[in-house]
Protein backbone atom coordinates (compact mmCIF):
# COMPACT_ATOMS: atom_id res chain seq x y z
CA UNK A 1 0.00 0.00 0.00
CA UNK A 2 2.85 2.45 1.06
CA UNK A 3 4.60 1.68 -3.01
CA UNK A 4 1.40 2.86 -4.17
CA UNK A 5 1.18 6.12 -2.48
CA UNK A 6 4.84 6.61 -3.47
CA UNK A 7 4.11 5.94 -7.02
CA UNK A 8 0.83 8.26 -6.86
CA UNK A 9 2.90 10.96 -5.67
CA UNK A 10 5.50 10.42 -7.70
CA UNK A 11 2.84 10.44 -10.49
CA UNK A 12 1.08 13.46 -9.78
CA UNK A 13 4.77 15.49 -8.84
CA UNK A 14 5.97 14.71 -12.44
CA UNK A 15 2.00 16.03 -13.83
CA UNK A 16 2.49 19.12 -12.36
CA UNK A 17 6.17 20.17 -12.09
CA UNK A 18 5.23 21.19 -16.15
CA UNK A 19 7.79 18.30 -17.18
CA UNK A 20 8.17 17.42 -20.88
CA UNK A 21 10.62 15.01 -22.77
CA UNK A 22 13.54 16.85 -24.57
CA UNK A 23 13.41 15.28 -28.23
CA UNK A 24 9.40 15.84 -28.37
CA UNK A 25 8.37 17.85 -31.37
CA UNK A 26 5.54 20.09 -30.20
CA UNK A 27 2.16 20.13 -32.84
CA UNK A 28 1.27 23.87 -32.30
CA UNK A 29 4.83 25.76 -33.18
CA UNK A 30 5.58 29.16 -34.93
CA UNK A 31 8.35 27.60 -36.97
CA UNK A 32 7.99 25.81 -40.08
CA UNK A 33 10.09 24.35 -43.51
CA UNK A 34 8.87 24.92 -47.01
CA UNK A 35 11.51 23.30 -48.67
CA UNK A 36 13.88 20.43 -47.95
CA UNK A 37 17.54 20.56 -50.18
CA UNK A 38 20.21 18.16 -49.14
CA UNK A 39 23.30 17.31 -51.26
CA UNK A 40 26.19 14.81 -50.74
CA UNK A 41 26.28 11.02 -48.73
CA UNK A 42 22.22 10.12 -50.46
CA UNK A 43 21.36 7.71 -47.89
CA UNK A 44 22.45 9.86 -45.34
CA UNK A 45 20.56 12.55 -46.60
CA UNK A 46 17.35 10.56 -46.93
CA UNK A 47 17.48 10.01 -43.31
CA UNK A 48 18.11 13.60 -42.39
CA UNK A 49 14.79 14.64 -44.53
CA UNK A 50 12.82 11.84 -43.44
CA UNK A 51 13.00 13.31 -40.11
CA UNK A 52 12.66 16.99 -41.35
CA UNK A 53 9.59 16.01 -42.62
CA UNK A 54 7.41 16.67 -39.49
CA UNK A 55 8.72 20.50 -39.68
CA UNK A 56 7.17 20.76 -43.04
CA UNK A 57 4.39 23.96 -42.16
CA UNK A 58 3.35 26.43 -44.60
CA UNK A 59 1.04 28.06 -42.05
CA UNK A 60 2.76 29.38 -39.36
CA UNK A 61 4.79 32.59 -39.32
CA UNK A 62 8.19 31.99 -39.65
CA UNK A 63 9.22 29.53 -42.66
CA UNK A 64 12.55 28.57 -43.91
CA UNK A 65 13.82 26.46 -46.80
CA UNK A 66 16.50 23.93 -45.16
CA UNK A 67 19.38 23.57 -47.29
CA UNK A 68 22.11 21.02 -46.42
CA UNK A 69 25.70 19.48 -47.24
CA UNK A 70 25.95 15.82 -45.69
CA UNK A 71 29.62 14.01 -45.52
CA UNK A 72 31.36 10.84 -44.67
CA UNK A 73 34.48 10.20 -43.90
CA UNK A 74 36.54 6.75 -43.07
CA UNK A 75 40.11 7.21 -42.11
CA UNK A 76 42.38 4.99 -40.43
CA UNK A 77 43.90 5.42 -37.47
CA UNK A 78 46.35 2.99 -36.85
CA UNK A 79 48.48 -0.18 -38.45
CA UNK A 80 49.26 -3.42 -37.89
CA UNK A 81 53.00 -4.44 -38.29
CA UNK A 82 52.22 -5.55 -41.59
CA UNK A 83 50.75 -2.37 -42.57
CA UNK A 84 46.95 -3.48 -42.60
CA UNK A 85 44.60 -1.28 -40.88
CA UNK A 86 43.83 -2.16 -37.23
CA UNK A 87 41.65 0.79 -36.32
CA UNK A 88 39.45 3.27 -38.36
CA UNK A 89 37.54 6.61 -37.49
CA UNK A 90 34.23 7.33 -38.67
CA UNK A 91 33.10 10.80 -39.31
CA UNK A 92 30.07 12.02 -40.00
CA UNK A 93 28.85 15.65 -41.20
CA UNK A 94 26.25 17.71 -41.52
CA UNK A 95 26.10 21.38 -43.10
CA UNK A 96 22.95 22.66 -41.92
CA UNK A 97 21.47 26.16 -43.22
CA UNK A 98 18.20 27.52 -42.73
CA UNK A 99 16.99 30.45 -44.98
CA UNK A 100 14.12 32.62 -43.89
CA UNK A 101 12.14 33.34 -46.56
CA UNK A 102 10.41 36.52 -45.62
CA UNK A 103 14.20 38.42 -44.33
CA UNK A 104 16.64 36.15 -46.36
CA UNK A 105 18.65 35.86 -43.09
CA UNK A 106 20.67 32.69 -42.96
CA UNK A 107 21.11 30.57 -39.41
CA UNK A 108 23.68 28.42 -40.19
CA UNK A 109 24.72 25.34 -38.16
CA UNK A 110 27.15 22.21 -38.45
CA UNK A 111 26.39 18.97 -36.87
CA UNK A 112 29.55 16.67 -36.41
CA UNK A 113 29.61 13.33 -34.55
CA UNK A 114 32.97 10.92 -35.11
CA UNK A 115 33.58 7.14 -33.71
CA UNK A 116 36.53 5.11 -33.68
CA UNK A 117 36.26 1.11 -33.95
CA UNK A 118 38.65 -2.11 -34.58
CA UNK A 119 38.82 -3.39 -37.86
CA UNK A 120 37.86 -7.28 -37.89
CA UNK A 121 38.91 -10.29 -39.55
CA UNK A 122 35.94 -10.88 -41.23
CA UNK A 123 34.88 -8.09 -43.96
CA UNK A 124 31.19 -8.81 -43.97
CA UNK A 125 30.90 -8.39 -40.02
CA UNK A 126 32.91 -5.19 -40.47
CA UNK A 127 30.52 -3.53 -42.93
CA UNK A 128 27.73 -4.86 -40.78
CA UNK A 129 29.13 -3.35 -37.77
CA UNK A 130 29.82 -0.23 -39.56
CA UNK A 131 26.32 0.33 -40.91
CA UNK A 132 25.23 -0.29 -37.39
CA UNK A 133 27.62 2.36 -36.05
CA UNK A 134 26.71 4.97 -39.35
CA UNK A 135 22.94 4.26 -37.94
CA UNK A 136 23.71 4.94 -34.43
CA UNK A 137 25.36 8.30 -35.23
CA UNK A 138 22.88 9.36 -37.73
CA UNK A 139 20.17 9.09 -35.09
CA UNK A 140 22.08 10.88 -32.84
CA UNK A 141 22.61 13.46 -35.59
CA UNK A 142 19.05 14.06 -35.59
CA UNK A 143 18.35 14.38 -32.14
CA UNK A 144 20.90 17.28 -32.05
CA UNK A 145 18.73 18.91 -35.25
CA UNK A 146 15.49 18.54 -33.41
CA UNK A 147 17.10 20.45 -29.90
CA UNK A 148 18.55 23.02 -32.78
CA UNK A 149 14.64 23.70 -33.61
CA UNK A 150 13.88 23.73 -30.20
CA UNK A 151 15.99 26.64 -29.34
CA UNK A 152 15.26 28.25 -33.10
CA UNK A 153 11.49 27.78 -31.85
CA UNK A 154 11.98 29.72 -28.40
CA UNK A 155 14.56 32.36 -29.86
CA UNK A 156 11.57 33.51 -32.48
Amino acid sequence: MIKNIKYFLIFLFLHGCGYSPIYEVKQKSNFGLNEIVYSGEKNIGREIEKNLEKFRNNKVKNVFNADFTVSKRQEIVTKDKKGDPSSFKLIIEIQLNLIDKTNNKILERKFVKDTTFDSMDNKFELDQYIKNIEKNMIFKIIQDINIFFNIIENDI
